[in-house]
């Protein structure tokens, strides 16, 4: 259920998108399956502008995580999360360098997941 939110809310545009945040989700990950509804809600109250393009990586099954690495390849970050495998954790990247600018687990406070993502707007280039 809570991937499927996710998914939806998170199909934006990248187009004028100055951050690109991986998700990384997993059905069997408590922290996500704790906090993945709240944090969900908070990303999209903070990102009204949609200066944030959000990516599920489903790390639940290997088929998830082929459909997953297909998404990170196309948005140039599949070397990047080689080192950021986490489950419960945003990343935030550079949208244009791919550089990671901050991240943060979605089990921290409304107040720490909002400030993660103005952090990550003004770190962007």
């Amino acid at each position: 259920m809570i991937l499927v939110l996710f998914v939806s809310v998170f199909s934006m545009a990248q187009s004028s998108a100055k951050v690109v945040a991986v998700v990384n989700h997993a059905e069997w990950c408590p922290t996500c399956v704790g906090n993945g509804e709240r944090a969900q809600v908070i990303f999209m109250e903070n990102n009204q502008d949609e200066a944030i393009h959000f990516i599920v990586n489903d790390l639940s099954t290997d088929e998830t995580k082929k459909a997953s690495a297909d998404k990170l390849k196309k948005h140039g970050l599949q070397d990047a999360m080689k080192a950021n495998k986490l489950t419960g954790v945003a990343y935030f990247f550079d949208a244009e360098s791919k550089e990671l600018i901050n991240k943060v687990s979605v089990a921290k406070t409304n107040e720490e997941l909002a400030a993660a993502m103005k952090t990550a707007r003004e770190g962007a280039k």
